[in-house]
């Protein structure tokens, strides 16, 4: 019996910290800035969406994404669960606003794509591939390119213009 409760209690435990705050900013389609008050004090956060990724500033959906993500929760007080800081010190989390799951609601309506090397979530990729074949947000676009492919060919274009080290004669 006692195995059975800690197994189903365990989900529950994946997220090991949450905060509660009000989204101040919204920087782009899969990052705001969270105003914590707490009676001691109050803090600021930047948070990253987590399992998700959307367009990058001058790509295009980029200002269709951080629209629609600043209409669901701009203003709005929100509920982070989150258990790690991504390597720029954002908090990766799920933003929850009442009971929609603010990370997932970006995908299904088109404007992120799942972040394939950091979720192993299938309802993700169900909405995803559901906003696809309706042609919503993002994939309006014939040919849209993912970020990380958009950021790929944007350093591989700036390394091109780097000196090579070569002389010419």
């Amino acid at each position: 019996m006692k195995w059975l409760l800690i197994f189903l209690i365990s989900p529950c435990m994946a997220f090991a910290e949450s905060i509660r705050g009000v989204v101040i900013n919204v920087i782009d389609g899969d990052t705001v800035i969270l105003l914590e008050k707490t009676p001691e004090q109050m803090r600021t956060h930047r948070i990253r969406l987590e399992g998700i990724d959307a367009p990058e500033r001058g790509q295009d959906g980029y200002e269709g994404a951080k629209k629609y993500l600043e209409k669901l929760i701009w203003g709005e007080t929100v509920t982070v669960r989150y258990t790690e800081n991504d390597r720029y010190g954002r908090i990766l989390g799920e933003i929850w606003h009442g009971k929609m799951f603010v990370n997932e609601e970006m995908v299904k309506e088109g404007w992120a794509w799942i972040y394939k090397n950091f979720s192993a979530s299938r309802k993700l990729v169900s909405l995803e591939r559901d906003a696809r074949k309706a042609q919503k947000g993002i994939w309006s676009d014939p040919n849209p390119i993912s970020p990380w492919e958009w950021k790929a060919a944007k350093r591989k274009e700036k390394s091109k213009g780097k000196n090579t080290g070569e002389i010419p004669y």
